[in-house]
């Protein structure tokens, strides 16, 4: 294919020079990289820190002290596995609000129920109570419905044949 030749009157096409594939690549994205500070050496390094608190502490289990931005502190085991202590118990106003809490939802939610029963309860006995109502009800559906298929059944009927 490369040994065709264009028509004498068709337009020239110049490609522009290929960059070297070789060389170093650009990167499109710069806009969007960011670096880390690289940390610096002080005397609030993490190993520091577990010193002063083991030393602190008087006790022969590690201490680490976090300062991200949690600010936990973790206490490790001989093992080094994280030694996880009971949770703070609540107080007793705590406690209060917890149990108004669940019995007001629980009411809430018997009232809820109550009146899905009375809904329930007047919704079936309401028919059964009143089967004529009912009945004249279908009734004058049923004649609506059979008028109007009276008024379109010349849409049914045979076409008469012209006369002429």
């Amino acid at each position: 294919m490369a040994d065709r030749r264009q028509p004498p009157n068709a337009p020239q096409r110049v490609r522009a020079p290929a960059p070297p594939t070789g060389g170093v690549r650009r990167n499109l994205f710069t806009s969007q990289l960011t670096r880390r500070p690289t940390p610096t050496s002080s005397n609030n390094s993490a190993e520091t820190l577990r010193l002063d608190a083991t030393a602190a502490a008087g006790s022969d289990l590690p201490v680490d002290f976090h300062d991200e931005e949690g600010g936990e502190i973790v206490v490790r085991d001989q093992h080094g596995e994280i030694e996880l202590a009971d949770p703070p118990s609540p107080e007793m106003d705590e406690l209060d609000e917890v149990a108004l809490d669940d019995r007001q939802e629980s009411e809430r939610e018997r009232q809820r129920l109550a009146e899905a029963v009375k809904i329930h309860q007047v919704n079936h006995t309401a028919v059964a109570e009143r089967p004529e109502e009912l009945l004249e009800v279908v009734r004058a559906s049923l004649r609506a419905k059979v008028a109007g298929l009276a008024e379109d059944n010349w849409m049914f009927e045979a076409e008469e044949p012209p006369r002429g």
